[in-house]
C-alpha cells in the first residue's frame, strides 16, 4: 500500500519519472502534441488537486485550436480521458476533462467516436456525479449534443451510454413506492432541457422513455418533486411536440384542475407554493398554443376566476 506523501507534496512530485506540468508548459506546443504526448497524458494520473490548475493550463495549450481538436480524437487521448481524466479522484480534473470533451459534442461523427472509445458512457455516468459542478458539466455536454439532432441520435443510439443516462429513471420506475430520488430528478431536468430545443429532440426524449418519469413525478405524493415536474412541463410546452405530449397525457387538464383546486383550497401550504409554478407552466402553454389555447383555458379550463384573482 502506497505511503501517504508529506503535507505539501503532491502525487506528481512523488512520481519523479513524470515531468510536472510546470515543466511541460514550457515546451513548444508541437512537442507536447508529438514526442511529449505520452508524458502529458501520464501527468493526469500522477496529478492531484494541487496540480489541477497547472494541468488545466497545460491541456488548454495542448488541445487548443483545430490541431488540438484533432488530437482529442486520437485513440491515445480518448483512452486517457476514459480511463484516467474522467474517473480522476479530483473534481477539478474531471471537470476540465469534460470541458474538452464538450468540444466534440457538436458533430454526430465525433459523438459516435466518443461512444466507440467508451468516453461517452463515462460522461453519462458523470451526470450523477457526487460533485454538483462535475454533474453540471456532464449535463452541459449532453445539452450541447442536442443542439444537433444527429448528435443526439448518436448519443441515444449508443446503448451503454443511453442505459447509463437513464439508469436513475429505471431505478425510480422499478420502485415507485420509493418516490423519485434526487439523481433521477437530475436526469429528468436534463431531458426536459433537451426536449425544449426542438420537435426532433422532443420526439427522441419521448422515444427514450425519459419523459415517463415526469408523469410519475407529477402524479406522485411528494409535493416538492411535483414542483420539479412542473419545471419540466414548462420546458416541454415551448415546442409543438411537447405541447402535444402534455395534452395527450392529460397534463394540460391536470394543470387546469390544479389551478382551480389551488384557488379553492388556498390554505394548503404546498398548494400555495405550487401555484406560481402551475401558472408559469400554463403561461408557457398559452404562449405556445395561441388563441385556441387561450379560449380553452378561459372556457373549458375555467381559469378566468383564478387568473383574475392572481396578485400583480
Amino acid at each position: 500500500e502506497r505511503q501517504l506523501a508529506p503535507a505539501g507534496i503532491s502525487r506528481l512530485q512523488e512520481k519523479s519519472h513524470v515531468m510536472p506540468p510546470s515543466d511541460l508548459l514550457r515546451l513548444p506546443v508541437d512537442e507536447l502534441r508529438s514526442s511529449r504526448l505520452a508524458e502529458l497524458l501520464a501527468s493526469i494520473d500522477a496529478s492531484d488537486a494541487a496540480d489541477a490548475p497547472l494541468l488545466t493550463l497545460l491541456f488548454d495549450k495542448a488541445f487548443g485550436g483545430d490541431a488540438g481538436l484533432q488530437l482529442l480524437r486520437s485513440a491515445a487521448v480518448q483512452e486517457a480521458l476514459r480511463a484516467t481524466a474522467l474517473v480522476h479522484a479530483d473534481d477539478a480534473i474531471r471537470s476540465f476533462a469534460l470541458v474538452h470533451c464538450k468540444r466534440l459534442a457538436a458533430a454526430a461523427a465525433d459523438v459516435s467516436l466518443l461512444g466507440a472509445s467508451g468516453v461517452l458512457q463515462q460522461i453519462a455516468v458523470l451526470v450523477s456525479d457526487a460533485s454538483l459542478g462535475v454533474s453540471q458539466r456532464a449535463v452541459g455536454f449532453f445539452v450541447a449534443c442536442a443542439a444537433s439532432a444527429g448528435a443526439l441520435r448518436a448519443v441515444l443510439d449508443h446503448a451503454p451510454s443511453r442505459t447509463a443516462l437513464l439508469a436513475p429513471c429505471a431505478a425510480a420506475a422499478a420502485d415507485p413506492a420509493g418516490g423519485v430520488p434526487a439523481l433521477a430528478l437530475r436526469t429528468l431536468a436534463l431531458f426536459g432541457e433537451i426536449a425544449a430545443i426542438g420537435d426532433a429532440q422532443c420526439a427522441m426524449c419521448e422515444e427514450s422513455g425519459a419523459l415517463d418519469l415526469a408523469l410519475a413525478a407529477w402524479r406522485g405524493s411528494d409535493e416538492l418533486v411535483r414542483l420539479n415536474a412542473l419545471e419540466v412541463f414548462a420546458l416541454l410546452a415551448r415546442v409543438p411536440r411537447g405541447l402535444h405530449w402534455l395534452e395527450a397525457h392529460g397534463v394540460v387538464d391536470d394543470l387546469f384542475a390544479q389551478a382551480r383546486g389551488a384557488e379553492a383550497d388556498g390554505d394548503a401550504p404546498m398548494a400555495e407554493v405550487q401555484l406560481p409554478s402551475v401558472f408559469h407552466c400554463l403561461a408557457e402553454l398559452l404562449e405556445a398554443g395561441g388563441d385556441a389555447a387561450v379560449d380553452k383555458a378561459l372556457s373549458t379550463g375555467g381559469l378566468l376566476g383564478p387568473l383574475w384573482r392572481q396578485p400583480v
